[in-house]
């Protein structure tokens, strides 16, 4: 179901609410609250909605009241608190299906103008039995129109988008198992004070925790304002945590469903603009305005960092949604749900892509997946895509896409990295992975890119730390001009693409590699018409449909892990692997399988460097170069034949470098 305007986000929001229920007066209310945290709510005139300032306090409140009865036009609310009891009372009245119906977690307010001044203030209504039925809300009551429902994961919205239906409380009829006690205004006189939620006014509250907002002295006077007040409320109207390792607030946007990093300059401007308007709103704070130097906002920032500390507030924990534009897609088994955002997931990513579960992607098929890979790739790359997209790397592999340039590599790592979320990606550089700050860039990310990287890319100092990035393992981010590091878990995506095959510096740890590589190789012919951008051409046409691609290939990864521990790959897929990690070792490889140790024979360097350089071409693989093999062949030979370099092995009569006791098989020798 759609949004209503009455509910939608939005700098025009107000202007919604307005045409659906004219002449009500609005207030500002906490995100996840009931009630209004503006002292004296009950007695500010009408008028007040006039005044720009305060529209503007409205306009950027998480939460929108309104308050009901005589003094909004005659605005009042039925809220009916259980779903099963909605269709019966609109049973019993008809005319009141065309009003106006929001929903908060359960059953819905009903809202209605009364045409005459004769009906009761805001009352309790119960059954017979004694159980909560609703309210009648009017004169000295609330109800929230737009927002986040208290318990954090609904959202108040419209289930029936029109005006507020004219209606005399008389004709109004109710079900005859309720009991009502009506609190007529001639009974119970004024009731403006009187407020329809059981939760406390929030800004009470916070002086309970934190004392009274100002300090005064004996003559009434403010000498000075109560900092941990100030914070207790920025803390008590946002949801904001502080992450002291990472030395960041976050703030929960309820648009996005994110926790959005926040500097302490902003929240100082922000407490600052929020002190204006109380000062403005209560005329007994007016004196507000005045203390608001930058050392007591500071004050109040320190007191809120402390007030919301949370340390490992975004660890990482088994994943089982994924964030996306429109909601939060909870998988469960085979089945998954759409669901509204929360704090509670505490999400820091997102997908930018909507979800639409009917969307389609033929030409991203069609023109750049399935004619560029062998079908047994197509579903290597839907899994690895749809990893990206859950934002952890639940098999602990890295993928590499390499081949001939032109046939589509890079543009498929443009399509995930915008599927995925361009705010979500970092270019990963090898050969500053050693670095002491270069980890500290990759907080807060979930996918590394390193697109069109040279055949050394994995072979330069730094790469190995790609298999603790990828692996699991913890590391430490340091960050610069900061104090101490901050420990995070290498779970993040990684993509390659290359247009040589990579060479891996092994270091004798060939077996940690081979668990974590996985590589798609692009060996058809090039496509006969190139269109530039293709990628983000594709993400625009064809983004929802894309995603449902790649959600598809998480759930077949999912199967994967269940029932295997990892991803499923063909034995073609692992030889792919196997053969650059020979590649990767050729020199050792070929002394393996080309020298035998032999007493009484010798082999002078070049003579080994002659062999392998024909070898290499026979296995497909590209040599290395002549200093790299000088480099190695000495601990090689050590290694698997216990020889020595000599220097006076005997060639033409002349001394040359070599080694004793090995020849070169006879079936391989030159």
């Amino acid at each position: 179901m759609m949004n209503s305007p009455a509910v939608a986000n939005g700098t025009d929001r107000i202007g919604r609410i307005m045409s659906l229920i004219p002449g009500a007066v609005l207030f500002p209310a906490p995100e996840k609250f009931k009630g209004c945290n503006v002292p004296g709510w009950g007695e500010m005139p009408s008028s007040v909605m006039e005044d720009e300032r305060w529209l503007e306090r409205v306009k950027a409140s998480p939460n929108i009241a309104v308050r009901l009865g005589h003094d909004s036009n005659g605005i009042c609310s039925i809220d009916i608190d259980n779903d099963e009891e909605v269709e019966p009372f609109l049973s019993l009245n008809p005319v009141l299906r065309e009003s106006l119906r929001t929903k908060g977690a359960r059953g819905c307010n009903i809202w209605v103008r009364m045409t005459d001044d004769g009906y009761p203030h805001v009352t309790n209504i119960v059954t017979a039995a004694g159980d909560k039925w609703g309210e009648w809300r009017a004169t000295g009551g609330l109800t929230m129109i737009a927002g986040i429902h208290k318990n954090g994961s609904d959202r108040y919205r419209a289930v029936k988008n029109a005006p507020a239906v004219e209606i005399s409380f008389s004709d109004i009829a109710w079900p005859e198992d309720l009991r009502m006690d009506w609190n007529w205004p001639d009974v119970a006189g004024d009731q403006s004070e009187t407020a329809v939620d059981e939760d406390e006014s929030l800004f009470a509250a916070v002086v309970e925790r934190c004392g009274n907002p100002v300090f005064t002295t004996d003559k009434g006077k403010v000498c000075g304002i109560n900092e941990p007040f100030w914070a207790g409320l920025m803390a008590a109207e946002n949801i904001i945590i502080h992450e002291p390792e990472e030395r960041q607030f976050y703030r929960y946007d309820h648009t996005t469903g994110l926790f959005q990093p926040e500097t302490p300059e902003a929240l100082k401007s922000e407490t600052a603009r929020r002190m204006l308007l109380e000062s403005r709103a209560n005329p007994a704070l007016a004196v507000l305005e005045s203390f608001r130097s930058d050392r007591q906002l500071g004050g109040i920032v320190a007191h809120l960092r402390g007030q919301t500390e949370e340390r490992g507030a975004f660890l990482p924990s088994e994943r089982n949604h994924v964030h996306l534009a429109n909601g939060v897609l909870v998988i469960n088994g085979d089945e998954c749900r759409l669901e509204p955002f929360s704090p509670e997931f505490r999400s820091r990513n997102r997908s930018p892509i909507p979800y639409d579960p009917a969307a389609t992607c033929p030409r991203f098929l069609d023109e750049l997946v399935f004619p560029a890979v062998a079908p047994e790739d197509v579903a290597v790359l839907q899994k690895m895509a749809g990893q990206a997209l859950l934002g952890q790397n639940i098999v602990q592999r890295f993928t590499i896409l390499d081949g001939l340039e032109g046939r589509g590599k890079t543009q498929f790592a443009n399509v995930i990295q915008r599927i995925t979320g361009m705010a979500n990606v970092c270019q990963l550089r090898t050969k500053l992975l050693g670095e002491r700050f270069e980890l500290y860039r990759l907080l807060r990310k979930t996918l590394l890119v390193g697109v069109d990287v040279d055949a050394d890319f994995l072979a330069t100092r730094g790469a190995a730390v790609i298999k603790a990035l990828c692996g699991g393992d913890w590391l430490d981010a340091e960050q610069k001009g900061g104090n101490g590091c901050h420990q995070f878990q290498g779970i993040f995506n990684i993509l390659m693409t290359s247009n040589a095959r990579l060479k891996v510096k092994l270091q004798g740890d060939i077996g940690a590699w081979r668990r974590r590589l996985l590589i798609v190789r692009y060996e058809a012919p090039p496509p006969k018409r190139r269109i530039p951008d293709f990628g983000l051409l594709l993400v625009n046409e064809e983004g929802s449909g894309i995603l449902n691609w790649a959600l598809r290939g998480l759930g077949a990864l999912l199967e994967d892990v269940r029932e295997c521990g990892d991803i499923r790959l063909s034995e073609r897929q692992k030889m792919i692997v196997d053969s650059l990690l020979a590649e990767s070792d050729s020199l050792r490889h070929f002394l393996k399988r080309s020298l035998i140790e032999s007493d009484g024979w010798d082999l002078t360097v070049d003579e080994i460097v002659r062999a392998y350089a024909q070898f290499c071409p026979d296995m497909g693989w590209s040599a290395l170069p002549e200093t790299e093999i000088q480099r190695q062949l000495p601990s090689l030979m050590l290694e698997l034949f216990k020889a020595v370099k000599a220097h006076d092995i005997k060639r033409d009569g002349r001394s040359v470098r070599g080694f004793r006791g090995v020849v070169i098989k006879p079936e391989v020798e030159p």
